[in-house]
């Protein structure tokens, strides 16, 4: 997996930019589907 400058949400990891999802307004990008998965069922966990 290639190293990015985007911080994964659900596992605090940096990522690149292939597995994203928006919400409010915002693109949030993830080490792998599964993380986004787990962030859409609730965002707030992640961003608080």
């Amino acid at each position: 997996m290639m190293k990015g400058k985007n911080k994964c949400p659900v596992c605090g990891m940096m990522v690149g930019d292939t597995v994203s999802a928006e919400y409010e307004g915002k693109t949030y990008y993830f080490m792998n589907a599964k993380h986004r998965e787990i962030f859409l069922e609730n965002p707030t966990r992640y961003l608080s």
